[in-house]
């Protein structure tokens, strides 16, 4: 654990300097623009202190919906965006917002269904079960709030 919070302290660290330069850095605190998953998770709670200590940096975190924390950082009002939709992240870069994506998690896409498995999706391929869910027009739900997770669930399936 010890090792992931360094490596995540790391990202933090650089990801400040990428986005506001030197002058990130050199500020009393910055503004972190997160999903509310990540923020809820309690890994900020666990990680700030220990930035703050090392840096003396303080940290204010926003937890909104991935696009909305894409919009408050392209605006400039955050300085570190944690979120979890690589297509947009990577838009983000090539329009010239951020220097470099940093990925620091990832997300594990679980499909539920029906002990019978009427389309036929057992297995560890979620691509594969969400194109046979397709296929068999199976009843498929979502979230479909639109979060970081929507669209890859989405795009891979029903």
């Amino acid at each position: 654990m010890i090792r992931f919070k360094q490596l995540v302290i790391a990202a933090v660290v650089g990801t400040s300097a990428l986005l506001g330069s030197a002058a990130a850095l050199a500020q009393a605190s910055i503004v972190i623009a997160s999903t509310t998953s990540t923020e809820q998770s309690g890994l900020f709670g666990h990680l700030l202190p220990d930035f703050k200590k090392a840096t003396g940096i303080d940290v204010k975190v926003v937890a909104l919906g991935t696009g909305q924390a894409i919009d408050m950082a392209r605006r400039g009002d955050a300085d570190v965006l944690f979120v979890h939709d690589k297509v947009a992240e990577e838009k983000f870069v090539a329009d010239g917002f951020a220097a470099r994506r940093q990925e620091v998690m990832y997300n594990d896409f679980v499909l539920i269904g029906p002990k019978a498995d009427p389309a036929g999706t057992k297995g560890s391929d979620i691509v594969a079960a969400l194109k046979k869910v397709a296929t068999a027009n199976a009843p498929f739900i979502s979230r479909g709030d639109k979060s970081g997770t929507t669209p890859p669930s989405c795009a891979s399936g029903p």
